[in-house]
């Protein structure tokens, strides 16, 4: 490389006499189309923060589903109890967003179930398979993994679209029946 060039080129031959000629023009580069690269990087928790976060976590799914089946009890209640008031056409959008939203958590468990069935890849001894099975248990236990609350969140989504079904369709009963007897009597309606 000459020196005081920088440039990794090598010489000419030339003595150099402290001024350096200017650089030339790099030639016109096009960039290439190339994928993004993805990464992830998996950060490794230790046995304690596991153990730390579970409470919390199984606490917060618990009220979580707690809030969601009360609302959707007295949304049932509300709805065979006659309380519950909605024009067909507000009932129909209300149903179509809530069954659109009970598809999505259906999906996400779907995706969601198989990752986090995932083991996590701590090693082979005994406490990494103790706390990479423990893991696998908060995310996908039967009794209290976050598959089970995406599961539960389902349901609840789907028992709310229930009730919205049968409270639109005694409106919808009840409004034919009021026109058929209005038309019965003479009436135009």
């Amino acid at each position: 490389m000459a020196e005081g060039t920088g440039t990794g080129t090598g010489t000419t031959g030339a003595a150099t006499t402290g001024t350096a000629p200017p650089p030339a023009e790099p030639p016109a580069v096009t960039p290439a189309v190339t994928p993004p690269v993805t990464t992830s990087t998996t950060v490794p928790i230790t046995a304690e923060q596991l153990a730390a976060a579970k409470p919390v976590l199984q606490q917060q799914m618990l009220t979580d589903k707690a809030e969601a089946s009360h609302a959707a009890a007295k949304l049932d209640q509300a709805a065979d109890s006659g309380k519950l008031t909605l024009d067909v056409d507000a009932a129909d959008a209300l149903i179509k967003a809530v069954d659109a939203a009970r598809d999505q958590v259906m999906d996400l468990w779907k995706r969601a179930t198989d990752q986090l069935a995932t083991p996590l890849q701590l090693g082979e001894n005994p406490v990494a398979k103790a706390i990479s099975a423990r893991f696998a248990d908060l995310a996908v236990g039967e009794d209290s993994g976050a598959a089970k609350a995406l599961l539960d969140l389902f349901k609840v989504l789907d028992d709310i679209g229930n009730a919205l079904r049968r409270n639109r369709d005694t409106i919808r009963d009840a409004d034919e029946e009021a026109e058929k007897s209005m038309k019965n009597t003479g009436g135009s309606w």
